[in-house]
């Protein structure tokens, strides 16, 4: 997926005389109050789809950008007095002019000046994805944030508005993707990435541009899967590490609390505190990280064998859910399900919660072929870790009267991502790999009805998912 050399300028980019060219009169006369002037809206160097606002006022005074197609639709401000403004714009569609309109103010005064700007193409093969269902009395509000791939190139970080229309973006190449198991978190003023193909991980800001990278990314060891980052600025990165152990091949997890110039603060190997056991050399397959910093605990989970607690103090495992997958290896685990059907097989992204539920994304079950012997499907339980008993309180498609796809075809062989919103739905990532299946993204109520749904192109595959609040930007109607 190549970036288009310098996209398309816009008509917003600076005219020589300090004003917007392309707009009669884009540097604004002067407000009677507030002086404003030198307009400049240039293109942001690393997407095609956003740009920069630039100005300068005759005394210190608030910045404040409203843009829209055809007419103001949304704004971003930055209430810090300067006199030389520069504001971020990111929200916008592809190959579309906008009207573009700066203020300033202080306590007394304010002036504005206007200008256009025409969003560039997106890079080739972008991945647009179809909407199918979208009910917003129901829905979630906010943007969606997937990393989407393809394996013949590089892959992507993508945010969705609730049209399904890209409105940010990244290119985390230049290598092609050849695994897809690339983690995207959003972390309030940007992205972290999970490392990748050839590519280590990273954290990019709003603008798209890198602000930190993770350590090389190679055999024998590989980042995999997941990233984290702390409250005190340190990253959490997940590594297979392959070990020999009386002269077998094992996978140990490995993971690592990296300070920013990748100086090691904590580590942790499963194999210190379980003796690597049975035929499978990938024992444990760890695929995600909860940091729990209040109680200095990790939940660590192993798609083979569940999900871990971790007392980061000791790194003694405290207790194991255990799925149904592989109850050989390590035993069934700690937990006794309730009802004992509604226990997972293998799971993707467990989501542990404060009230003491635990959200999971249950692949069904490993089928290299894709046979149809095995279902995918989203679970929530009640976790009461002094009873050592788990409760299903929700699972969908369960016995909800969900369409056939949800019902017959949804099986993700890898990857997968379930996320409760804060209105109670559930965001779900559900790639499929069988032909002819589309991967799809959506949200479901407590009540089993899909209100938001997305289908990727034929060919792409999302790992994670997260709905997010509007980064920046405010909706003015």
């Amino acid at each position: 997926m190549s970036e288009l050399a310098g996209g398309q300028a816009g008509s917003g980019e600076a005219g020589a005389d300090g004003g917007a060219a392309g707009e009669s009169g884009a540097a604004g006369a002067p407000s009677a109050s507030l002086s404003i002037s030198n307009l400049v809206i240039e293109r942001n160097p690393n997407m095609t789809i956003s740009c920069y606002v630039s100005w300068v006022t005759d005394e210190p005074a608030s910045s404040e950008v409203d843009f829209g197609a055809g007419s103001y639709a949304f704004r971003i401000r930055d209430t810090t007095l300067v006199t030389q403004h520069r504001v971020l714009v990111i929200g916008m569609h592809a190959a579309t002019e906008y009207e573009i309109k700066a203020t300033s103010a202080t306590s007394a005064k304010s002036g504005s000046a206007e200008g256009t700007f025409t969003t560039g193409a997106l890079p080739s093969d972008f991945p647009l994805p179809t909407l199918a269902v979208n009910d917003d009395t129901k829905t979630q509000p906010g943007w969606t944030l997937m990393n989407v791939s393809l394996s013949a190139h590089p892959s992507l970080a993508v945010i969705y508005d609730e049209d399904a229309v890209p409105v940010w973006y990244f290119v985390d190449g230049p290598n092609a993707d050849t695994r897809g198991d690339v983690a995207v978190r959003f972390i309030g003023n940007g992205v972290l990435i999970g490392a990748q193909t050839g590519e280590p991980a990273r954290q990019v800001d709003l603008s798209g541009a890198v602000v930190w990278e993770g350590p090389e990314n190679a055999l024998p060891s590989l980042e995999t899967h997941d990233i984290g980052k702390t409250s005190t600025g340190n990253y959490l990165i997940n590594t297979d590490y392959w070990v020999t152990i009386d002269k077998a091949q094992w996978i140990d997890a490995f993971v690592q609390e990296l300070k920013p110039d990748l100086s090691e603060a904590w580590s942790w190997h499963l194999f210190d505190h379980q003796a690597p056991a049975g035929t499978r050399g990938d024992v444990c397959h760890g695929n995600a990280m909860t940091l729990d910093e209040t109680n200095d605990v990790l939940y660590y989970n192993c798609r083979f064998l569940g999900l871990l607690k971790v007392d980061r103090t000791t790194g003694n495992i405290v207790w194991r859910l255990g799925g149904s997958y592989d109850t050989t290896t390590y035993g069934p685990g700690d937990f006794s399900f309730s009802p004992p059907e509604s226990q997972f097989s293998d799971t993707h992204d467990p989501e542990v919660h404060a009230d003491g539920t635990i959200l999971v994304y249950d692949n069904g079950g490993y089928d290299n072929h894709s046979s149809g012997v095995y279902h995918s499907r989203v679970v929530e339980y009640q976790v009461d870790p002094a009873a050592k008993t788990a409760t299903r309180t929700f699972e969908f498609p369960g016995t909800f009267n969900a369409d056939a796809w949800y019902t017959s075809n949804w099986y993700s062989i890898i990857f997968g991502d379930a996320d409760r919103l804060p209105n109670g739905n559930i965001l779900v990532d559900a790639p499929v790999f069988t032909a002819g299946q589309a991967s799809r993204a959506f949200e479901v109520t407590r009540q089993g009805e899909v209100v938001w749904q997305i289908a990727l192109p034929s060919g792409f595959a999302s790992y994670r998912a997260e709905r997010i609040a509007q980064p920046l930007v405010e909706r003015l109607r």
